[in-house]
């Protein structure tokens, strides 16, 4: 694989991000939920859903010859970590979730949280992340709960 920068994601990239984040979860999550709460997942979704992200300063994207996955954060919060489905399990995962925690630490926080897909919850206990609750989330027109797991980590 070329080798990877991480930058910060551009108004240019939203579509790509979207692109991207519709691919992770069509081609990752599948194994874990319905084909009707991946629908609901992505329902009302668009390019513009990254934007505030993107101009606040805290959305990443992982790019070699093409953009791989992006993370967002939203205070203490990881609130987005994707990857295209075809680049999952190259540690790029890892490179944007070392960064995003790096940059919680640096705004002060001593704790980080993310909800987890039910497909990435041992993706994250590798990375020190422990299992504080469970939930769901619903979006969208389509009311179709979509199971969560609760996760944080010292910083």
């Amino acid at each position: 694989m070329n080798s990877i920068s991480i930058r910060a994601g551009a108004l240019e990239d939203a579509e790509e991000i979207f692109r991207i984040h519709k691919d992770s979860v069509v081609s990752l999550c599948a194994a874990e939920y319905k084909s009707e709460q991946i629908a609901m997942w992505l329902d009302g979704r668009s390019a513009e859903t990254y934007v505030e992200a993107i101009v606040g300063g805290n959305l990443w994207l992982a790019q070699g010859r093409l953009i791989y996955g992006f993370v967002e954060i939203d205070g203490h919060e990881i609130s987005k970590l994707f990857i295209r489905g075809s680049m999952a399990g190259q540690g790029i995962g890892k490179q944007l979730l070392e960064l995003a925690l790096e940059k919680i630490c640096s705004a002060g926080y001593s704790t980080a949280y993310l909800e987890a897909t039910l497909n990435a919850e041992k993706f994250y206990e590798r990375f020190g992340f422990r299992k504080i609750g469970e939930g769901t989330f619903t979006r969208g027109n389509r009311p179709v709960p979509i199971e969560i797991v609760k996760m944080e980590r010292l910083v």
